[in-house]
């Protein structure tokens, strides 16, 4: 072989190399194109998924703006009684505090696994004998104190005198989770 052959099939050699490594880019740069094509095909979508929530995140605000106003007007009022013990306890102060003569009392916590946002239940009933206003004064006061109760059952009875009442009352005062996860209803 001469010279001349060598140095073209060097040439050809070269050639041959930069063909190979242009088809290489070429092959590259086609994929990061149809990358970039589906990025932004993904990006858009996003784009309209974030502007649908969004959607749905005004719509939700708007149709919860009572509940959430009741809820920051009831809050101090349901973090005040988060357990059984601590709705007894205040229970009682409120019957301390009125100085009603308490006949019979009764208490019982209840589990309520329907509702997660309400999970216990304290079930009481209390028997009162005091003067007529002291006694009904006392039951607003215990309505005013604890909104959320729930009274079932008032019986008013002539007391042991003309002046005294006799009061049973039977009533629910539902503990509230404020930090429980309710599940959406599922649309059919």
């Amino acid at each position: 072989m001469n010279g001349n052959k060598a140095a073209c099939m060097i040439l050809i050699m070269i050639v041959a190399g930069i063909v190979y490594c242009t088809q290489i880019m070429a092959q590259k740069t086609t994929a990061r194109c149809l990358e970039s094509t589906n990025a932004e095909g993904d990006c858009v979508m996003a784009e309209a998924a974030s502007k649908s929530a969004g959607i749905k995140l005004e719509n939700t605000k708007f149709n919860t703006e009572d509940l959430r106003q009741f809820l920051i007007k009831w809050r101090p009022a349901i973090e005040r009684i988060r357990t059984g013990q601590e709705a007894e306890n205040f229970l009682m102060s409120i019957l301390r505090n009125g100085s009603i003569l308490t006949i019979s009392q009764k208490f019982e916590i209840k589990d309520n696994k329907t509702n997660p946002f309400m999970p216990k239940l304290l079930q009481g009933t209390l028997i009162l004998q005091d003067e007529y206003a002291k006694t009904l004064n006392w039951l607003g006061e215990l309505e005013r104190k604890i909104p959320f109760i729930r009274v079932n059952t008032c019986r008013v009875k002539q007391g042991e005198n003309g002046r005294q009442i006799n009061l049973e009352i039977r009533f629910d005062i539902p503990i509230f989770n404020l930090d429980a996860e309710i599940e959406e209803p599922k649309k059919s």
